[in-house]
């Protein structure tokens, strides 16, 4: 089964999901509830993320998390395993708990933060549990009113609240409308996800593909190919001449040491994601050829720092210029 896109950096905000195998339920009573969300608060002390909504369906949840320390896979590891194990030994059960791994979305706050939260809390109005979000215990909407009963705060509820008023009282009561206006009328944001794991601005897509160009390529992840910002080949050995200082016949000519050719192809590759049979109709050799050639330039990656540093280089210039 391929991968999900795991896109972590400091800051980044996630809409993540979770479901039961088989869509089964993963909460059986409130004491799961509360033993569920005794795990977030002991992963938000651990590995200081920030929760901004959460809602615990009977089969699955919602989270909104952002990460300060670009950590989200630790974190979900954290939490799916703490409560499978706690699920198990209390139901006297076995096997998965959850179906496969988290889903994440990466979410862009300043277009979506306060559309995901109203999202969240209104999940179990439009599941037909309740009519108005307050009267639905396990989510974070109480929170965001002040009329949860927790000494100590879960949810950073600010930076929400802060889109509707610097004044707390002003900003709940402004919040509870905007909420409220969106039952029987909000629009599913989702819908405007692309390749299933970005959400946001054309902006922040951009910013986000520009980040994907400088991770290597992972062939076993299908997002990869769909989210990065392509680069023609006739771009990547513009640059790479110039770079080296060599002529175009120069650099696609075929020969032993060509250690600025093997670049060129290396980098055709992994920024224009054209296939290996067109890359090597560019420099005049095979597709198998092409796949030797990246196998040699990955090996002296990891073998020289130099080497590397100048890779890095090339990457930069063509995802800037």
């Amino acid at each position: 089964m391929a991968r999900s896109l795991r896109i972590e950096f400091e800051g980044a905000f996630y809409h993540i999901t979770s479901r039961g195998n088989l869509r089964d339920r993963i909460f059986f009573d409130d004491k799961d509830r509360e033993k569920f969300l005794e795990i977030l608060r002991r992963t938000k002390e651990r590995y200081g993320y920030l929760l901004h909504a959460y809602a615990l369906m009977e089969n699955h949840y919602h989270l909104f998390l952002e990460t300060p320390k670009a950590n989200i896979s630790q974190i979900m590891q954290n939490i799916n395993t703490s409560y499978t194990v706690y699920i198990n030994k209390r139901h006297k059960r076995f096997g998965h708990l959850f179906q496969g791994r988290f889903k994440g979305i990466l979410v862009d706050k300043e277009t979506y933060l306060i559309v995901l939260t109203r999202y969240i809390h209104l999940n179990p109005v439009r599941a037909g549990i309740v009519k108005s979000p307050e009267n639905y215990r396990w989510t974070s909407y109480r929170e965001y009113m002040g009329t949860c009963k927790e000494e100590t705060s879960l949810v950073d509820t600010a930076g929400t609240l802060s889109y509707f008023s610097k004044t707390k009282n002003t900003a709940m009561k402004a919040y509870r409308e905007f909420v409220e206006a969106g039952i029987n009328k909000e629009n599913n944001p989702f819908e405007e996800v692309e390749a299933g794991i970005i959400l946001g601005s054309e902006k922040f897509k951009t910013t986000i593909r520009r980040l994907l160009n400088r991770m290597k390529p992972d062939e076993e992840i299908p997002q990869m190919k769909r989210l990065r910002e392509k680069v023609s080949i006739d771009k990547v050995i513009k640059v790479c001449c110039n770079y080296y200082a060599k002529k175009k016949e120069e650099l696609l000519k075929k020969g032993k040491g060509k250690e600025e050719r093997r670049a060129a192809i290396y980098l055709s590759k992994i920024l224009s994601n054209e296939k290996n049979v067109e890359i090597g109709r560019y420099f005049r050799i095979k597709g198998s050829t092409v796949s030797e050639a990246l196998k040699g330039v990955e090996a002296r990656i990891k073998r020289d720092a130099n080497f590397q540093k100048e890779i890095e280089v090339l990457k930069e210039k063509l995802v800037i210029e």
